[in-house]
């Protein structure tokens, strides 16, 4: 792979091969570098429309081949791959969930995903025109726009009742009912 502003060979040149470009190299540094957004990476290596620019970015043959060289270059010096990112956060998963620290064993499912490229996140934009709209329509539209994103969500918070009845099933009857006893006692004593 060709360097920024280095010469291309005949080879190349035939084969249809471009140069790396400066803005395009900006835009891999940063993306590769100071964790950034393919979009924050693409609006801050000044591209004017970052968004659709980073998918074209990381779909043009000369880039990806040179992200492709600095993911190589990352881990022969620090030793860093996906697998490894993806392993080691299935172990922080698991240690999170058994300690009962649900919402670090969600986050780094989530990054899992993301470092293998099953979660993307999505922003969905709507534009309506709200001109001319009276208050009951307007809060009508909020209504729709409410209902739109909340079948959008997914709950994942835990039952706290299959959580319980977990608790229940692993603990004896005598101690069960010993429980009971001092719950009813403390109930006398209020």
């Amino acid at each position: 792979m060709t360097q920024v502003g280095q010469t291309l060979t005949k080879e190349q040149t035939k084969a249809g091969w471009k140069r790396l470009t400066e803005k395009q190299q900006r835009f891999l540094d940063n993306f590769m570098h100071k964790d950034m957004t393919q979009t924050a990476s693409a609006r801050d290596a000044g591209y004017s429309n970052p968004t659709v620019d980073a998918v074209r970015l990381l779909r043009n043959p000369v880039v990806q081949e040179r992200y492709q060289e600095m993911r190589m270059e990352a881990n022969a010096r620090f030793g860093v791959t996906v697998e490894k990112s993806v392993r080691d956060l299935k172990k922080m998963r698991d240690d999170a969930w058994q300690s009962g620290r649900i919402g670090e064993a969600i986050r780094a499912e989530e990054l899992r995903l993301k470092a293998t490229g099953l979660l993307v996140n999505k922003q969905h934009i709507m534009h309506e025109d709200m001109n001319g709209l009276n208050r009951d329509q307007i809060v009508e539209k909020l209504e729709e726009f409410r209902k739109l994103a909340e079948n959008r969500m997914k709950n994942v918070t835990p039952d706290k009742n299959v959580r319980n009845k977990i608790a229940d099933d692993s603990v004896d009857s005598d101690s069960d009912q010993n429980n009971t006893d001092s719950e009813d006692r403390q109930g006398a004593n209020v």
